[in-house]
């Protein structure tokens, strides 16, 4: 069961919320529906790191709120690394 705030809650509504927003582009929207199948399958902490690869990749533009969800699933999982090597801060967009 996945409690609120929780790592997979966090990176599904992250993912999911990119996924809304890139509506039509193939390469992102099938990147972002494998890391919520990583989520489902038990594999957070490999979501998270795939997650900030494909916002590397892709060069999307995250929000705020996005990326704060994705900090706070890292963090609870000991994986900031991944955000750091990434630097996924700076796809941070308004």
């Amino acid at each position: 069961m996945n409690i609120p705030d929780s790592p997979e809650v966090l990176i599904r509504a992250a993912a999911e919320s990119i996924t809304g927003r890139l509506t039509g582009e193939k390469g992102p929207i099938a990147a972002l529906r494998s890391i919520v199948h990583m989520v489902d399958n038990d594999e957070a902490e490999l979501a998270v790191d795939d997650l900030v690869r494909v916002i590397k990749c892709y060069r999307i533009r995250i929000l705020r709120r996005e990326h704060d969800q994705i900090a706070a699933a890292a963090a609870q999982l000991d994986a900031l690394d991944s955000l750091t090597e990434v630097r996924v801060d700076r796809f941070i967009g308004e």
